[in-house]
């Protein structure tokens, strides 16, 4: 295997599959590695469907809409079914086509897997898109009531072996017989056991892992290398023990040769999380890869820009990940996503470009990441928000080339009959009006929203900062608001939504015109 530079994950439903109507010539086949040639991507996470259906000829397994006669799953996915059945019978294989473009082109392959899904024939969760023959033949391989919740119930049960034997006959079929350079763990619905034996059957979830690395290690030793086997994990080490994941175990055995650190929810979030795998993994020699997330939460942008994608990287890279793992970019592809394909490939190439740093907000998910904002500002009592910047401010300050810093915060439902005092990194900072725009509402993406947060940003004031650019410093700035006299007879909350630092670099200027 090789250290990847740039990690990008295509499900092979999303923007393949569903969104051409039968037949599909080889052509259209090869497009997840062909729209990924010239950019910085080496290295293509291609997806195994639901993991318990497949979008290639299995033997092992069941073929996506195999079985299915009621096709009530809406169109794309009837398409899917189709385009499968159809492209089998003129010869091509997805699965093989895809890889054996991948190896042609020089670039790493590895399948991800769905380890787990909650499709049924019938009842609950009653999906026979997602049903995988293992439950058609043994449903009391299912979890049932003992799941953490109902929707997990008809998830398999890893403690019992045929459950884990058939997941190693399809790792085993895409790696031996496909060719694929190696395998991703996908946790996907973070289901293993039943709730009551998660933690007696974790060393289960850790001896599969090493059955897999066995596996892979047999496979590649036949073909004279070794093939990957990489891990969606959480961020937090007691959410991935709370469903029988003992990463640091995975780690410690040397089964995973890459960890993806699963930031990548619907919020595009640029703090990090993952100190303690850094760590497991310099001891180990293990690589570390950041997933991003897809949408900031925000009514100006319904996509990262390449500036938040560089401040992001540069966080994350900073903080010990080997590198960066995208997804679910738009597509089809414009410059805007090759633009980020480019980039985030090397530090070397954003390291003195414009970022925009921008803090994430607080979510109310199980085992949610800490975050600072919001903040409901209290009369009188400091709201502190620190900011990580990664960049190395002080070698630019020394060779002049940091040339503006920018300071935004947004208050939701404050007005200009409330007093405030701004500061940055302990400094006070003086307000113009010019810096000062109300603004009606504004509404959110729908991914966004989809998360669980408001679709519309309440009213609002943005306060905007010139900052001297000997104030930002490398590593945790330090943003407070004092709110000294809040009106009374407005009763609504007012709340520090955001707060965000722009960095901007001396560039070429641009020419009009012919240049010679």
């Amino acid at each position: 295997m090789r250290k990847p530079k740039l990690i990008y994950y295509n499900d092979a439903r999303h923007y393949l599959m569903y969104r051409y109507d039968p037949p599909l010539s080889r052509h259209v086949l090869q497009q997840p590695v062909d729209e990924i040639l010239g950019t910085g991507v080496d290295t293509l996470s291609f997806g195994l469907a639901s993991g318990a259906t497949f979008l290639h000829d299995t033997r092992v397994g069941k073929r996506w809409g195999e079985g299915v006669t009621d096709h009530n799953h809406g169109i794309m996915w009837w398409r899917a079914a189709k385009n499968l059945e159809r492209a089998i019978a003129d010869g091509f294989d997805p699965l093989q086509v895809v890889i054996d473009r991948a190896h042609e082109k020089d670039i790493q392959i590895v399948c991800s897997l769905r380890i787990n899904e909650g499709g049924t024939g019938s009842g609950l969760n009653a999906n026979r898109y997602m049903f995988s023959r293992l439950k058609e033949e043994h449903p009391e391989y299912m979890i049932g009531d003992d799941a953490a919740d109902p929707g997990r119930s008809t998830c398999l049960n890893f403690a019992i072996p045929e459950v884990r034997q058939e997941r190693l006959s399809v790792i085993e079929e895409v790696c031996d017989r496909y060719g694929a350079d190696g395998i991703e763990i996908d946790d996907y619905v973070r289901t293993f056991f039943r709730q009551s034996e998660i933690e007696k059957n974790t060393p289960l979830l850790t001896e599969f892992m090493g059955d897999v690395r066995a596996l892979l290690d047999r496979i590649g030793e036949r073909r004279g290398e070794r093939l990957m086997l990489a891990a969606r994990v959480h961020p937090r080490e007691d959410a991935n023990l709370s469903v029988g994941m003992d990463v640091r175990s995975w780690m410690r055995e040397r089964f995973v040769d890459l960890v993806v650190v699963n930031y990548g929810g619907f919020q595009f979030d640029q703090d990090t999380d993952h100190a303690w795998i850094a760590e497991e993994a310099r001891e180990s020699g293990a690589l570390v890869y950041s997933h991003l997330g897809r949408t900031p939460y925000d009514d100006r942008h319904h996509d990262p820009t390449i500036e938040m994608y560089r401040a992001a990287a540069s966080n994350h890279v900073a903080a010990g990940a080997d590198g960066i793992y995208l997804s679910s970019l738009d597509w089809p592809h414009t410059e805007r996503e090759y633009l980020a394909m480019r980039e985030l490939s090397d530090p070397d190439i954003y390291a003195r470009k414009n970022k925009h740093y921008v803090k994430a907000q607080q979510e109310s998910t199980p085992y949610a990441l800490e975050r600072h904002l919001p903040i409901v500002l209290q009369e009188g009592e400091t709201a502190s928000v620190p900011i990580t910047v990664s960049d190395d401010v002080d070698s630019a300050r020394s060779d002049n080339e940091l040339e503006r810093v920018t300071l935004r915060i947004r208050i939701v439902q404050t007005g200009m009959e409330d007093k405030m005092t701004f500061k940055f990194n302990g400094a006070q900072l003086t307000l113009e009006p010019r810096n000062v725009s109300h603004f009606y509402g504004g509404l959110v993406s729908y991914g966004i929203a989809r998360a669980g947060f408001p679709e519309r940003i309440n009213t609002h004031y943005w306060f905007e900062f010139d900052l001297p650019v000997e104030s930002v410093r490398r590593g945790e700035n330090t943003v407070e608001v004092i709110p000294n006299h809040i009106l009374a007879e407005r009763v609504e909350d007012r709340v520090l939504l955001h707060a965000e630092l722009l960095l901007d670099y001396k560039q070429p200027p641009v020419p009009i015109g012919e240049q010679l």
